[in-house]
């Protein structure tokens, strides 16, 4: 449909509220939006007197026709259109997270509680967070730990009190030691974790002021023991409090956005503020043919906060937004919590400087990932330069063999996408037994992969393959490249007596790299991931290899049985903490040799 005509469609539309979808010329959805009256929203996309830009121009001018669906309400379209975005991916819309989840932190229920991130909130327990990543959460858990000596062997108190020796963490003043028979008391182990739930909610001044109170009562009654603990865990606390950044009250707790754009992209930035500090942060980047207005931006954190699971009191937005958007959001989110939120622009004070500083943090993140990118596209050029590519090469595979003498060799294959090392995309390959010379296990496992060709999987072909090792590698995947009618550059990396990439070799030459130390640098990085990568490869296989071995000393157990369990069970741990009767449900095991099963496992726990 032209222009015109799409305009004649949009203004007979309703003014009621509804989304819509606009579809390309191949049929695909490429966009959807929503609105509280969808003929004044859609119709001025086309109107004669419309002048768009960037990427709303471009997108209008990819419209080929367009369809709405009504609904009863605002709110109502809000999470429709969520829908519609989750379920098509439009190439211009906001793309939303899914996902997990986020992590938080759990202090468990019982006499002797432990402390541990997870993934879900349950009814038993007290939680804190979300977090924005795992590694955030299990550094606190790490830090908490630490600080207040709390168990992390994983033991069962106060099953296990007293049985063993106390681990080297004890010994180190690490943990306090719960395992020894009458150290820790349930009441002092209460005190304990009355200490880190404070820590965890960031109390320390108050936290401090009862642990100093601790200390000149312990040192009064000659507990000089408990006094050094007390000591330690305050210098602890004051240690990680000074770090805090302290912007605001310590009443606060917010959430506040901040926003940066320009015709190359957006970045977005939450910080989360939790009694005056920011505690954490978390950051969205949208590419340059994502539309962003008010209302993407609205659909987008009505997504991410039902994702989080956790709404703080107050929103405080850095970007301009009609208040009929920002009282859709605060309704959406207050059905979401069961809580009051509101979320606003704030005009000044604190809250307006809060904002800025996630703008400004949201700038920082986005200039500083286009530098980084530039420098990876500058050495992917000086790489095609030097080799004499055709392209530049944003997809790198590099292969190596590693094996066990003439057993449980693997071929591992690593990728760099763009300049950075894409583990996602990593492949190895088991080797046939009865081959034994590494050019022909090469080819064996080249051949698999050449055979997948590409597909949605993440199948693709490579701009450039680098060979752990020199002419015979590089000239056994050219044959290959060659039976499957590819045409890809290919090189080897050969090392020297030190185990670091001397030269590359094209398979009739040797290319040195001495008087380039930024390409050494480059090929050496991959050919050390590479030999890393197949190595671990290698070292699973050998590892469920020994697993099996030592059940097939079980009277009535071979190869494949010993396989069936592991594959059932997933583990030897969790084999281990099997019953019998758990044994004999897997398929092909008989009652008599599952109780066989049962006691030598047992035999081997001691």
């Amino acid at each position: 449909m032209t222009r015109e005509e799409l305009w004649e469609k949009a203004k007979l539309l309703p003014l009621s509220p509804g989304v819509y979808l606009m579809h390309g010329k191949s049929g695909k959805i490429i966009y959807v939006g929503k609105s509280r009256a969808l003929k004044n929203r859609v119709s001025s996309y086309f109107a004669p007197s419309s002048h768009h830009r960037g990427k709303t121009a471009r997108m209008v001018a990819a419209v080929d026709d367009f369809e709405v669906y009504l609904t009863s309400t605002e709110l109502e379209a809000l999470l429709q259109e969520n829908q519609f975005i989750k379920q098509f991916t439009p190439h211009y819309n906001i793309k939303l997270k899914d996902g997990g989840g986020y992590p938080y932190i759990r202090i468990s229920d019982g006499p002797y509680p432990d402390i541990s991130m997870v993934w879900k909130r349950t009814a038993t327990g007290r939680y804190f967070g979300p977090y924005s990543s795992a590694g955030v959460a299990k550094a606190i858990v790490e830090t908490a730990k630490a600080t207040f000596g709390i168990p992390t062997c994983g033991k069962d108190f106060p099953k296990d009190i007293g049985k063993g020796r106390p681990c080297l963490n004890y010994q180190i003043g690490r943990c306090i030691g719960v395992c020894r028979k009458g150290g820790v008391s349930q009441s002092e182990y209460a005190e304990i974790i009355a200490g880190a739930t404070h820590f965890l909610r960031g109390d320390y001044s108050f936290l401090i002021s009862e642990l100093e109170q601790k200390m000149n009562k312990a040192a009064e009654h000659l507990n000089y023991e408990l006094a050094a603990r007390c000591r330690d865990m305050i210098r602890a606390v004051k240690r990680i409090g000074d770090k805090q950044q302290i912007v605001a009250n310590r009443d606060i707790d917010c959430d506040t956005v901040g926003y940066y754009a320009d015709e190359l992209g957006a970045e977005l930035v939450v910080l989360f503020i939790r009694r005056g500090a920011i505690v954490d942060r978390e950051s969205f980047d949208f590419g340059a043919d994502e539309i962003i207005d008010e209302q993407s931006l609205t659909g987008f954190l009505q997504h991410f906060y039902s994702v989080r699971g956790y709404v703080p009191p107050k929103v405080y937005v850095g970007y301009q937004a009609e208040d009929s958007e920002l009282g859709l959001l605060s309704e959406y989110l207050t059905s979401l919590t069961g809580a009051k939120v509101s979320v606003c622009v704030p005009k000044r004070g604190i809250q307006k400087s809060l904002t800025e500083t996630a703008a400004t943090n949201a700038k920082e993140l986005l200039l500083h990932a286009r530098k980084v990118e530039e420098k990876r596209t500058g050495t992917l050029a000086e790489v095609a330069e030097f080799l004499h590519l055709p392209v530049l090469p944003d997809r790198i595979e590099s292969y190596d063999i590693s094996n066990s003498g003439t057993e449980l060799a693997s071929c591992g294959m690593i990728v760099m996408d763009k300049g950075r090392f894409a583990k996602r995309k990593y492949r190895s390959f088991n080797i046939s037994e009865d081959i034994t010379d590494d050019c022909t296990m090469l080819k064996e496992a080249l051949n698999r992969r050449f055979d997948h060709g590409t597909d949605e999987t993440g199948w693709e072909y490579p701009d450039l393959i680098l060979m752990d090792g020199g002419v015979q590698q590089t000239l056994t995947c050219r044959e290959v490249l060659s039976e499957h009618g590819l045409c890809i550059p290919v090189f080897g990396m050969i090392k020297d007596e030190h185990h670091k990439t001397r030269t590359l070799t094209d398979g009739e030459s040797e290319i040195g790299l001495i008087r380039r130390q930024d390409l050494f640098v480059f090929f050496y990085k991959i050919q050390e991931e590479v030999h890393r990568y197949s190595l671990e490869r290698m070292d699973v296989r050998r590892r469920k290899k020994v697993k099996q071995s030592s059940l097939t000393t079980v009277k009535g157990v071979g190869e494949a049985k010993a396989k069936a369990l592991l594959t059932h069970f997933g583990t030897l741990q969790a084999l281990k903490a099997a019953t019998a009767d758990d044994i004999a449900a897997v398929k092909g095991i008989k009652p008599e040799t599952a109780q066989a099963i049962y006691n030598f496992l047992k035999e081997d726990k001691k």
